[in-house]
């Protein structure tokens, strides 16, 4: 591919493209895949967002240009990925998502949550906003810091206190 840009809609320069670049793409996603039976999802995105872009400059390396795209597209699907995975390890509470949902079960899970909700009760007020706003809010310690006129550790150390003693409740149970 000598032109700078990525072919447009001429189904010829479509098929040179794929006959040039698909192979080693296939490639490039499958040795850095955890899945890679994600490579085909992977290669289609890619390909999505070099056709859908308009680039009025010449390349100049356009292998350089495909497999940089590549790269960044593999670094954003991580980052999301570890985003939702550290989004869900935070949630002390959760439960097995193949579990299955029977009425034994949901009076469980009112009863842990009847417990959570007296455990946070029991926490001295500002304890419980910085916890809330940090948990459920999602807000940063500095943010919080900044709303309620406290220091980024004294913030961490109510998050503590309050997971500490959440946990400790949740356990006596």
């Amino acid at each position: 591919m000598s032109e700078a840009r990525a072919p447009n809609s001429n189904v010829d320069e479509h098929k040179a493209f794929l006959a040039r670049y698909e192979r080693p793409l296939r490639a490039f996603f499958a040795k850095r895949l955890d899945r890679p039976e994600d490579t085909d999802d992977l290669l289609q995105e890619l390909l999505t967002r070099l056709w859908s872009t308009k680039v009025e400059r010449k390349i100049e390396n356009p292998d350089g240009y495909i497999f940089q795209a590549a790269a960044n597209l593999l670094n954003e699907r991580y980052r999301k990925a570890g985003t939702r995975r550290a989004t869900l390890d935070g949630y002390a509470f959760r439960q097995s998502f193949n579990e299955e949902i029977t009425p034994e079960r949901i009076l469980q899970g009112k009863d842990e949550l009847h417990l959570l909700e007296l455990a946070l009760a029991e926490l001295p007020p500002r304890t419980r906003t910085v916890f809330l706003l940090h948990r459920f809010e999602g807000l940063k310690y500095r943010e919080i810091a900044e709303r309620i006129g406290v220091s980024a550790s004294a913030v961490e150390k109510h998050i503590a206190t309050a997971a500490r003693h959440i946990a400790h409740r949740l356990d006596r149970t």
